[in-house]
């Protein structure tokens, strides 16, 4: 589990992208993978070159909010299916992501230790952190420090 249900996003949440093609958990700093010109959005059902994921090295990366579904890969395309009610997706399949607003989440980088109101940065691999690695871009503000089980309140910010 990587969020909590303590979250407000009003209005705040991206439905455009699509997951890449990797299982991922929810709760992490989705970032562009390929995006398309303004002409390419909404051209065909699949709108192919606005894909996102958690990307390996935050340098340059341009984050897009934080994803609220998990991301599961199918384990059978026959017996298999999707769990709505735990909002599950599967790889390729359009995501939702919070641009503004706040979470609770422990995708925060190892070894962290977040102050109240210290910035919060893209990490790798769509973790959060209190270090700007290589030019990486602030998605936001810790709230609180870190709870016993690994938790943090993050407000996002992503314009």
């Amino acid at each position: 589990m990587a969020l909590k249900p303590d979250r407000a996003y009003d209005e705040t949440t991206d439905i455009t992208n699509f997951w890449t093609t990797v299982a991922a958990e929810k709760g992490g700093i989705a970032s562009v993978v390929t995006q398309g010109s303004g002409a390419a959005i909404g051209q065909n059902i699949t709108d192919d070159p606005n894909v996102v994921g958690y990307v390996a090295d935050p340098s340059g990366a341009v984050p897009k909010g934080v994803l609220l579904q998990t991301v599961t890969a199918a384990m059978s395309a026959t017996r298999d299916f999707v769990n709505y009610e735990n909002q599950e997706i599967r790889p390729g399949d359009k995501c939702t992501l919070v641009s503004k607003g706040f979470v609770v989440t422990d995708m925060i980088a190892a070894g962290d230790t977040p102050t109240v109101g210290a910035a919060a940065y893209l990490a790798a691999s769509g973790y959060i952190s209190v270090t700007q690695a290589g030019g990486a871009v602030q998605v936001g503000r810790f709230e609180t420090t870190k709870d016993a089980a690994g938790f943090a309140r993050v407000s996002i910010n992503i314009t």
